[in-house]
C-alpha cells in the first residue's frame, strides 16, 4: 500500500474515536432561518428567472436555500 494511501488511512481512523465525543447541536450554535412570505419568495422566483439559467446569482441563491434546510433539519 503506498505511503499516501496508508496515511490517509492511518488520520481517518485515528479520528474515529473523536466522533463518539461528539455532542448535538447547541441552541446556542443555531442559525435563526429567516420566514420569507409567499409574495416575497414568488417576486425573487421572477427575478432569478429574468437573469437566466447561467446566473452566478441563482447558484449562490441554490446554495443559500440547502443552507436554510440543513440549518432547519439541525436545529428545529
Amino acid at each position: 500500500m503506498p505511503y499516501a494511501k496508508r496515511a490517509s488511512l492511518a488520520l481517518i481512523l485515528s479520528m474515529m474515536p473523536l466522533n463518539a465525543c461528539a455532542k448535538a447541536p447547541s441552541d446556542a450554535l443555531c442559525l435563526t432561518v429567516p420566514h420569507y412570505s409567499a409574495a416575497e419568495q414568488a417576486a425573487v422566483v421572477d427575478e432569478l428567472a429574468q437573469l437566466g439559467k447561467s446566473s452566478k446569482t441563482g447558484v449562490f441563491i441554490t446554495d443559500y436555500g440547502r443552507l436554510r434546510d440543513e440549518a432547519r433539519v439541525l436545529c428545529p
